[in-house]
């Protein structure tokens, strides 16, 4: 087992057929946001923020922000995440948001409860630059891998 953000995690990248098992039992879905920061007093996009979503094994009501079944969730989106990130390259990079053990509840999606891992995608050396080509194409084939496996954005 691996140690990610204090999580026991698995430290083999899933096969694919357990990952679409993760997908349906925990009702895998995404979005996209952009990610700004201000610069001299100027808003600017200088990467994205992918969300992975999940509901409790079962759906039902959650008895208490980060509890067991929230954490059982989150591993599951960590493991999904895993297996669909492209790699990184020498200018783009990935990173997980710590987890926040907050329920989570979008009007997108009928304010279903939900668990979510919070994926950003910013320059590996240059963070205050500009979203550029590679970041894009990098969002690209990461959101073509995740409709592959059929994880719908909403």
């Amino acid at each position: 087992m691996e140690i990610k953000e204090g999580i026991a995690m698995p430290s083999d990248a899933p096969e694919l057929p357990d990952t679409r098992a993760l997908i349906e039992r925990f009702h895998v879905c995404w979005d996209v946001w952009p990610e700004y920061t201000f610069i001299n007093h100027e808003k600017r996009q200088i990467g994205f923020e992918l969300d992975l979503s999940g509901m409790h094994e079962g759906g039902g009501e959650h008895p208490e922000p980060g509890c067991e079944k929230c954490l059982e969730t989150y591993r599951a989106l960590v493991q999904v995440a895993e297996a669909v990130l492209p790699s990184s390259n020498q200018d783009i990079t990935h990173r997980f948001e710590p987890y926040d053990q907050g329920i989570h509840y979008s009007s997108r999606r009928g304010n279903r409860p939900e668990v979510v891992l919070r994926i950003r995608i910013v320059h590996r050396n240059a963070f205050k630059q500009p979203v550029d080509d590679a970041q894009l194409q990098y969002l690209e084939d990461l959101q073509q891998r995740l409709e592959d496996l059929g994880i719908g954005r909403i």
